[in-house]
């Protein structure tokens, strides 16, 4: 009977002890599902499946026009390595403090000793496909720092580009309030011009930015958003199917083309008194514009064209074009090209919303250089 007592006994703190160790375990995470629960995969614009462990905290980027969606999101502070283009501290806080990677005009240049010291969670890079070096940067960066393509410059996609970025920064709702608002702006337009009969579109030749301001360079087919920009507005890009993404054309191509509107690239680093927020003057900034205008329109190439002769000439600031900003662009070109059809729409106020609401500047665009002209 003691016997019996006693093993009874020891069964029953047995059982208690696989009680306690059950509920003990019930209550701790299982660590292999919250590891699962915080990967994040997504698909870029190459069309490549990554996949990192959580949110990213420590970005490496290559372009301004990814720079620019990190602070719109509200994950510049998270950056860690950047592109050598960008040097304004209003628009991004610390800049100095953080290393650029690649020279201002080659992304996809990238210096990779840096990039690796500086250790970031994900390298973001712009779909510039025309660059040769796109497996060789896959290759020297993964397995161990996830590589993402993104199109940045192209409007049907714009979208989807920015809720990869969000997703990969854990910052989704803020992605959706900046994908609203370029909606808000994209989608009235596009529904409007898309209804344009082919013959009611304007033939836009665009003038790219080149070092000879005699060189005609212009975007062809395979740069991203190159055709979809115009389209987007109301126009047909007259270059929209030479083989090429950005490069120089015959004076004599041109002479053969029938162009409704011109719109012309003006880099604010070749204009740096007429163009961009940090311009002094901006009586100065307007008689700039005029000047720049008025030398285009003498030039032999495009002297003969409806352009000139109904004055529509247009220039656009290089980062209205190359950057998020490029929703701004659309609605000055589209209220250019067809005021009738957009009678109410104000580029300049949507552009000073954008600066107050997503890049958290204090510019005041009456008091900065021009981005337009005419405006």
């Amino acid at each position: 009977m003691k016997y019996k007592k006693e093993l009874g006994i020891g069964l029953g703190i047995l059982l208690v002890l696989s009680l306690f160790v059950v509920l003990s375990n019930s209550n701790t995470p299982d660590t292999k599902t919250a590891d699962e629960d915080s990967r994040i995969t997504i698909i870029d614009s190459l069309g490549r499946e990554v996949t990192l462990d959580k949110p990213a905290e420590r970005i490496a980027c290559t372009h301004y026009s990814v720079d620019e969606i990190l602070k719109a999101v509200g994950a510049w502070n998270r950056v860690v390595a950047r592109d050598g283009y960008i040097s304004d501290e209003n628009f991004y806080p610390g800049l100095d403090e953080i290393p650029a990677i690649c020279p201002p005009k080659n992304p996809m240049d990238i210096n990779y000793e840096k990039t690796v010291e500086v250790r970031p969670d994900v390298l973001i890079l712009p779909k510039f496909e025309w660059y040769d070096t796109t497996d060789e940067i896959i290759n020297t960066f993964e397995p161990d720092i996830p590589v993402v393509f993104v199109d940045t410059l192209n409007p049907d996609s714009f979208c989807d580009t920015v809720q990869i970025i969000g997703k990969i920064v854990g910052n989704e709702d803020e992605a959706q309030e900046f994908i609203d608002f370029y909606s808000g702006i994209y989608d009235p337009i596009v529904t409007k011009t898309s209804q344009l009969a082919p013959e009611e579109r304007l033939n836009v030749f665009y003038k790219a930015f080149s070092d000879n301001p005699e060189q005609i360079k212009t975007y062809g087919k395979e740069m991203p958003g190159g055709n979809e920009l115009f389209e987007a507005a109301g126009g047909r890009n007259i270059a929209g199917n030479l083989p090429f993404a950005y490069a120089e054309v015959d004076n004599e191509w041109v002479l053969e083309q029938d162009i409704d509107a011109i719109v012309v690239m003006c880099w604010d680093k070749r204009y740096p008194e007429t163009f961009g927020y940090t311009v002094q003057d901006p009586e100065l900034a307007l008689e700039g514009a005029q000047e720049i205008r008025e030398e285009i329109m003498e030039q032999d190439v495009f002297a003969h064209t409806d352009a000139v002769k109904n004055e529509k000439v247009y220039l656009l600031h290089n980062e209205l074009l190359s950057t998020p900003r490029h929703v701004i662009a659309i609605a000055y070109m589209a209220k250019w090209f067809y005021p009738d059809m957009f009678p109410d729409l104000d580029p300049e106020a949507l552009h000073q919303e954008y600066l107050s609401r997503f890049m958290n500047t204090d510019y005041d665009l009456s008091d900065a250089g021009l981005f337009a002209y005419p405006a």
